[in-house]
């Protein structure tokens, strides 16, 4: 996929090339998504894209006197297209997973049971040999053709993907496992003290002290709480550090939930996943440009927290904000922020010091 998009990526006579063969056999031309080695979300858009210009690709390159070998190669596997939707009906599992795990604010237990949900759905597949009804069709068609060698070869490759796959998942699942224990904390069940005391168990071994006794009156609390709104969809479908913030708004004082807010201090000082650092990044760029490479690291750092922080704010709430703020807006219009001005308060000091 990323050959054949580097192929027209490069070169601009190429792509018109390719439109005017898609205009000549009547396919609607659409521009080659290439995927990012980092971001697993473009996997599966790109092999969509692979597939729905799969006849007309196929049909240039191999009407090409000297197209590059590995793609030449491909488009004349008679299984090519055929990989091509296994591959679809594989990544779309992962990519709607992926979509779930990203989603900001994730706590590690969130992210630990998306993992744990798709690891269980690549295993039933593995046993099943599961392949999608269009690529059964199509290997059905290839087997009548006098394929069988290679129908076979394909349902081999086929499992060994799935254990490829299997493999991949295990090896970033295994470090999380050291934080099983905090399973309990998703609050999708009522607590078990058991299960609390565990995490006492093992937050004291990292120097985090909890007092047991009064932990356990107020696991009580949280059990009754926790029971009482399982029962309304709208709690059931909030992400767990909100779930977390209604119990402690609710709780009539510290001494309810001191202990467990200890816990849930540690735990959602976790970073779960990369992706808000991503994003961080990509705002960065977005700033310090060519044009703007002037800006200090200061200035920079100003902007990404109003940038990061504020996202969910629409303009109109912003200036309401900034209005409301008396001492904000003093600091805005004082020269306070400048280095230039630290410098002559220094100086002023100086001189009445001498």
């Amino acid at each position: 996929m990323f050959k054949i998009y580097q192929y027209f990526h490069i070169y601009t006579v190429r792509t018109e090339s390719l439109k005017e063969y898609c205009d000549f056999v009547d396919i609607v031309y659409r521009r080659m998504l290439s995927h990012s080695k980092t971001r697993w979300l473009s996997l599966f858009p790109g092999i969509e894209r692979m597939i729905q210009m799969f006849p007309a690709l196929k049909a240039f390159f191999l009407s090409q006197q000297k197209p590059p070998i590995v793609i030449k190669k491909f488009f004349e596997n008679e299984f090519s297209e055929i990989y091509l939707w296994h591959m679809h009906s594989l990544m779309s599992a992962f990519h709607t997973h992926i979509q779930d795990m990203e989603k900001e604010k994730n706590s590690i237990m969130e992210v630990k049971k998306i993992m744990n949900s798709i690891h269980t759905i690549l295993l039933e597949r593995k046993s099943n040999n599961f392949m999608s009804l269009k690529v059964k069709g199509l290997l059905a068609q290839k087997r009548s053709d006098g394929l069988g060698k290679e129908y076979d070869q394909f349902c081999a490759d086929v499992q060994g993907l799935y254990s490829t796959c299997l493999e991949y998942l295990e090896k970033w699942m295994t470090p999380m496992e050291e934080f099983s224990t905090f399973t309990w904390m998703d609050l999708s069940e009522p607590p078990e003290w058991n299960d609390v005391e565990a995490c006492i168990k093992f937050l004291g071994e990292k120097g985090v002290v909890i007092d047991d006794v009064k932990c356990f009156d107020q696991v009580t609390n949280l059990k009754r709480f926790t029971e009482r709104c399982n029962r309304d969809e709208e709690f059931s479908g909030l992400q767990v550090h909100q779930k977390w913030t209604k119990y402690f708004e609710k709780a009539k004082s510290i001494a309810c939930y001191s202990e467990l807010l200890k816990i849930a201090q540690f735990v959602f000082a976790l970073s779960s996943h990369n992706a808000n650092v991503e994003r961080v990044f990509s705002l960065m760029q977005s700033q310090w440009t060519k044009e703007r490479n002037q800006l200090s690291v200061e200035s920079l750092k100003g902007i990404l927290f109003v940038q990061y922080n504020l996202k969910d704010m629409s303009c109109k709430d912003f200036h309401a904000y900034l209005l409301s703020n008396r001492k904000l807006l003093g600091k805005i219009s004082s020269t306070a922020k400048y280095r230039w001005a630290d410098k002559e308060d220094e100086e002023e000091k100086q001189d009445e010091e001498d």
